[in-house]
């Protein structure tokens, strides 16, 4: 069972003139960068010299301007297997390098190397001991999926001021051969060095979940960065105590999540949007410090951040889902998450993101293998830093539920009105309660008589049924409700039928909607839930997406068809076949 967000109109949720205690966790989001250190050099005066450390390289200090050179048989290789290491030559500033390890990397974000590739550079994979600048590699990240070439920066940067381990970053134009590739963010790996500079003790294992490792999956699953020991017996300890029914793997004796950065962690994810992260189950790093047996959560993949308005109780992470269930910890992390909305306010992001647009202007219209205009990079930094500066509006009244500092329980059915209870009125209200098919929020899911077991608003068209079922939820998930239901997600006859069905879709709810047809067993041939190939096309502008294995599932928007990533939420149409 999975988390839903609330209605954001639901009593409980309102204002209750609860107030905002102190947190009493100790050192919770004490921990952090000054702002003044965020933005060295960016003063009046001539531009900065070269970078003499990572802490200048990594910031908005200057534009680097790195040089790669493949010869044929490198470039050979990464064309037949491109997250291969091949080796290759790095200059910056007159200083070459030689042997320097290279490979491609990025999944809904990879490119060919003919296109715009996202790279890593391992200065030691070579040259056993070698850094450049401290540093034993670095990530140069394409931003093809983030058309304002800052939502990463802007996300690592929340991360960071709320003491959060995230890694530092900067801009680069990038070189090959000769042959401008054109902006990248410039960003610090997760590897023994950035352990080093952040942990007390760096001798841990880093583990990685790309796609759906979890605690409570399969150990071998994760991918693992860092350590020496590659037994996963830790994994495997943390997972026992994880997973037994109460909070001890939070509070007690043998509480091993170190708190103070993984309430933060949960937070940080919903001020920057992080759908794509541990809340929806993957991309993000894990650490284990063994000094004191403590584990830490690390953000990554944020170029999708600052898009969608997610709300403090989307946790679909195993640990996260579980701290919401547990009364204590849902206490502690409303209050961690209240003091991160007042953190994000102490950040001046408008001069930060004005020096970000000053400092890589001329490298955005350089760029011509970035997949949009420079009108639209413009557009889209305005639109996320108006999307970042009004999360502490949206956030303030949705956190506004405890009283004196405790979530109070006013009709006793063991719910509070944080996230469980929408009706502090009615007992038999709360989050999981048996949807009755009776016009309420039963189950305080945010929609009305979003179960199987209850019909959806239908319409005939063409001599069909359609079923507009206006909850939102994954493309994967609605294709099995519709199934539970004795339907199918829908499959259209023609143009004229998916009209009139969008129009009395649209009616309901604005917005896009999840239809029968994907590209999942095979790129670009797209079919029905029968398996038959669609007469007709109905693609929107610029569609279809065509990101590889990642954007495979059609959803109506503007009564067009439009590829999304699989994992989306969005209301679906059923068919009666």
């Amino acid at each position: 069972m999975r988390l839903r967000s609330p209605a954001s109109s639901s009593p409980a949720l309102r204002g209750r003139g609860a107030r905002w205690p102190g947190l009493a966790l100790g050192l919770l989001l004490g921990s952090t960068t000054a702002c003044n250190q965020e933005l060295p050099g960016l003063g009046a005066g001539p531009p900065p010299g070269p970078a003499g450390t990572a802490e200048q390289l990594l910031s908005l200090r200057q534009l680097a301007r790195f040089e790669l050179s493949l010869d044929a048989d490198a470039r050979a290789a990464l064309e037949l297997a491109p997250k291969e290491w091949v080796k290759g030559t790095f200059e910056y500033e007159g200083e070459v390098f030689e042997n320097v390890g290279i490979r491609l990397k990025g999944n809904h974000s990879f490119r060919e190397l003919s296109d715009k590739p996202s790279f890593k550079l391992k200065f030691n994979k070579y040259v056993p001991g070698r850094h450049f600048l401290g540093l034993e590699g670095l990530t140069l990240n394409n931003m093809v999926v983030d058309a304002s070439m800052a939502r990463e920066w802007i996300g690592y940067r929340v991360f960071r001021e709320l003491g959060v381990p995230a890694p530092r970053a900067g801009y680069a134009e990038v070189w090959l051969d000769g042959e401008l590739y054109g902006l990248y963010l410039l960003l610090e790996p997760y590897d023994d060095e950035f352990l080093e500079r952040v942990y007390d003790d760096p001798s841990g294992n880093l583990y990685e979940s790309d796609r759906a490792a979890d605690v409570d999956g399969d150990p071998d699953s994760w991918d693992q960065d860092e350590g020496e020991d590659e037994s996963r017996d830790d994994l495997r300890v943390l997972a026992e105590l994880a997973t037994r029914e109460g909070p001890e793997v939070f509070y007690g004796d043998e509480a091993v999540i170190d708190m103070e950065r993984f309430l933060p962690f949960l937070a940080g994810e919903v001020l920057v949007g992080q759908f794509d992260g541990h809340m929806g189950g993957h991309n993000f790093f894990v650490y284990h410090e063994l000094s004191d047996d403590r584990w830490s959560y690390l953000p990554w993949s944020l170029d999708q951040a600052l898009s969608r308005r997610v709300t403090p109780w989307e946790q679909e992470g195993y640990l996260g889902y579980k701290c919401l269930h547990d009364p204590q910890c849902q206490v502690d992390y409303v209050l961690a998450a209240q003091q991160a909305v007042l953190r994000l306010q102490g950040i001046d992001l408008e001069a930060e993101v004005d020096a970000l647009v000053r400092l890589t202007a001329d490298a955005v219209e350089a760029d011509e293998r970035k997949p949009y205009q420079s009108s639209t990079v413009a557009a889209s930094r305005d639109g996320a830093l108006a999307w970042i500066l009004g999360r502490p509006d949206e956030l303030h009244p949705v956190l506004d539920c405890l009283v004196d500092g405790t979530q109070p329980d006013l009709d006793g059915d063991g719910y509070g009105p944080c996230f469980q209870d929408c009706d502090e009125s009615d007992p038999s209200i709360h989050e999981g309660a048996l949807e009755l098919c009776d016009g309420i929020d039963n189950d305080c899911s945010g929609f009305i008589d979003d179960s199987p077991d209850c019909e959806c608003p239908s319409v005939v068209s063409g001599g069909r049924t359609f079923y507009l079922c206006y909850n939102r939820i994954p493309w994967l998930d609605a294709r099995s409700y519709c199934e539970e239901q004795g339907h199918v997600l829908a499959r259209f006859d023609d143009a004229e039928q998916t009209a009139e069905v969008w129009a009395a879709a649209e009616a309901i709810a604005p917005g896009r909607w999840a239809i029968g047809l994907d590209d999942r067993a095979q790129e670009e041939d797209y079919r029905w839930q029968d398996g038959s190939a669609p007469d007709f096309t109905l693609w929107g502008p610029g569609q279809p997406a065509h990101q590889l294995d990642w954007f495979d599932c059609v959803f109506l928007n503007g009564g067009a068809w439009n590829e999304c990533n699989c994992i989306e939420k969005g209301a679906f149409i059923c068919s009666d076949d």
